[in-house]
């Protein structure tokens, strides 16, 4: 460890870091790798948790695993982790429909486009995904896909009226506004068109010359920069139920709340189904924190229950004795954080060292590093690394790449993740 400061220097560029590499630590590891392989229970750390979750995901990569966590916050954040964990590997976020299907209200396009995505993801078979969903979102039923207003397609040369246009997108769902911010909203401008289809991750720009399309451009809704030109775009539904199925609940949200009638004689229920009994069989379950799933199906049922009678609800929600019973059927890992006598654990210390610099961090790294640790430390953009790697005295980083190099050393990633952790057992900081 005793080099020039200038050493690293020599890093060779890489395209990408992935910290899929790292997930070997866990294959090698026999407890971790026993339980991807056979399923079980274990205690896990919470910082350890996304980490955990991963490996037993990677060790199935031709099987969807659904990821079952308490609420959609810790839902949609494990799944953000998760992406940073398995890239290149589909990771998808299925939310709650974040309104009650007794407000008679439809959910917002943003979420519906989530929820889509995820559902067609896991339910189409293709490419393993990995689907994070929160026990609220299990608990609510969900029209078959079948009642969905009809998709777009627009591609370059097509020919189009934009009034007609602006009408298929309102029925497919989609929200006309001023400017575009979000999933399932469009805004025309003259000759231009901005689309946010439900299940894309950037907007598209749409440029006509008079009725033609000229050209698609995706484009980042923050910056108004373009990311790209495209010569087609799929336009996925921006609402569950096509308008002649939503009309009716539409217009009784309108109502006194007294007089509105039950929202299950409005929506064509013998339609709804159980998300989990939509998952191929294949699907692994996993859940996240049990700790979380109980609380959560339990409050969301004494809501229900409140506002419907015991048979409407059971048209629209799942009972949490049923989605427990389908939860036991197919569940491969279940974790707890809550400490006890597990026969299986995972443990972990938070890496909350606080450092205003990787340079004022050097001690630290360089201890864990000299106690065997595999001691990675991320960055937001590649170039940030690289400038503070130029300020380390005693320690070169390399880059991660696809594999990591046997035994200790310091490894800079480029990565999201909201938490980091310091795992004795693996190795591993």
């Amino acid at each position: 460890m005793g080099i020039e400061p200038a050493a690293p220097r020599a890093v060779a560029p890489l395209a990408q870091m992935p910290l899929r590499a790292l997930l070997t630590h866990a294959a090698d590891d026999p407890a971790a790798s026993g339980l991807a392989r056979e399923g079980g229970a274990a205690f896990v750390s919470p910082s350890l948790r996304a980490y955990l979750i991963a490996a037993v995901a990677d060790a199935a990569p031709e099987e969807p695993v659904i990821v079952v966590a308490g609420d959609d916050r810790s839902a949609r954040d494990l799944a953000a982790d998760l992406r940073a964990w398995l890239e290149p590997r589909a990771v998808r976020f299925y939310p709650s429909r974040g309104v009650a299907y007794e407000s008679h209200l439809a959910p917002p396009p943003h979420l519906v486009g989530l929820r889509v995505a995820a559902l067609d993801a896991l339910v189409g078979g293709a490419g393993a995904p990995v689907v994070v969903a929160s026990a609220v979102a299990l608990s609510e039923k969900v029209p078959d896909p079948g009642l969905r207003p009809h998709g777009l397609r627009l591609a370059r040369g097509d020919l189009v009226d934009l009034d007609e246009l602006a009408e298929e997108l309102v029925a497919a769902g989609y929200e006309r506004v001023e400017q575009v911010d979000d999933r399932g909203q469009f805004a025309v401008r003259g000759g231009l068109l901005d689309l946010y289809p439900a299940t894309e991750e950037r907007a598209v720009r749409i440029d006509l010359f008079d009725v033609e399309i000229e050209s698609l451009r995706w484009f980042s809704t923050f910056t108004q920069r373009s990311l790209g030109e495209a010569e087609a775009v799929e336009i996925a539904p921006a609402a569950e139920l096509a308008p002649e199925h939503r009309e009716l609940a539409e217009i009784a949200a309108l109502e006194d709340a007294d007089e509105r009638p039950d929202v299950a004689e409005l929506l064509p229920v013998e339609s709804f189904r159980a998300v989990l009994d939509l998952a191929p069989p294949s699907a692994r379950v996993v859940v996240a924190a049990q700790e979380d799933v109980d609380p959560a199906l339990d409050d969301l049922w004494q809501d229900v229950t409140a506002a419907f009678h015991d048979e409407d609800a059971h048209h629209l929600y799942v009972s949490p004795d049923a989605v427990r019973q389908g939860l036991d059927a197919r569940t491969h890992v279940r974790l707890t954080s809550v400490p006890g006598d597990h026969a299986v654990e995972f443990s972990a210390q938070a890496a909350d060292t606080a450092a205003r610099s990787v340079r004022d961090a050097e001690p630290e790294l360089e201890k864990l590093v000299r106690s065997g640790y595999r001691t990675v430390v991320a960055w937001g953009r590649r170039g940030e690394g690289e400038r503070a790697a130029f300020n380390l005295d005693r320690l070169t980083p390399d880059w991660l790449g696809d594999h990591v190099a046997p035994g200790p050393g310091l490894s800079f990633a480029t990565a999201g993740l909201r938490d980091g952790f310091v795992a004795a057992g693996l190795s591993l900081a």
